[in-house]
């Protein structure tokens, strides 16, 4: 395997002759193309593909959301913010049979107590007992809340259809009340509630965000799921 540097006609990726070029986190990487394969992949193989393209999915999905760009940090070097969502959340999930968990936000944000997560025929729902004032929750800058997440989708009604997809939400935002019960509700419209109506699985992960007066988010909470 080869490194190039210092190219001319800027970042070579692809395949010519007998070598492939691929750009990987900034750097162009120069390799053999890699022998046909004559055996069909093992269970083990197959199940490592599709938790690959699942997580691949979330991460994206996770990173549309505008406000969940700007809790996931940069971390150092060349990887990407959509990166990072992705190798927290390769860590987490499984596979389209056993799910496993998802982090929309990054780990260790604030608790939510009795989170109820619920999957309406056009929309997401998020229920909990009320925030509190001891989850570090400045009032004096945080100003609004909204409950972002994604949906991963599974048997579709159109046998034309991918047999997974991943929708992403977001609520309106609200005022922020530290008091009352959380009571938030994401609905779909669209071509996103098409997608989301034309499957029959589906299962929600979602977080609270806090937002200042300009709508910037400042903190996050756990991710939870729905039953």
């Amino acid at each position: 395997m080869g490194n190039l540097s210092n190219q001319v006609l800027g970042d070579a990726h692809g395949k010519v002759g007998h070598v492939v070029f691929r750009l990987r986190k900034g750097n162009n990487i120069i390799s053999k193309v890699p022998p046909k394969r004559t055996k069909p992949p093992t269970e083990k193989e197959l199940a490592i593909r599709e938790k690959f393209g699942l997580t691949g999915k979330v991460a994206r999905a996770i990173y549309s959301i505008a406000q969940m760009k700007e809790v996931w940090p940069q971390m150092s070097g060349k990887m990407t913010v959509c990166n990072e969502i992705f190798q927290i959340n390769y860590k987490l999930l499984n596979t389209l049979a056993n799910l496993g968990g998802v982090s929309v936000a990054p780990l260790y944000g604030f608790n939510v107590i009795n989170p109820v997560v619920t999957v309406a025929a056009s929309s997401v729902h998020l229920g909990t007992d009320a925030l509190g004032v001891s989850v570090g929750i400045d009032t004096s800058i945080e100003k609004y809340a909204i409950a972002c997440g994604v949906v991963i989708l599974q048997n579709p009604t159109l046998e034309s259809w991918p047999k997974s997809e991943v929708v992403a939400f977001k609520t309106t935002q609200h005022n922020l009340d530290l008091i009352n019960p959380v009571d938030l509700t994401a609905q779909f419209s669209g071509t996103e509630l098409t997608k989301f109506s034309g499957y029959t699985t589906k299962a929600a992960f979602v977080c609270i965000l806090t937002l200042d007066d300009t709508g910037k988010a400042i903190r996050y909470s756990e991710t939870v799921k729905s039953a």
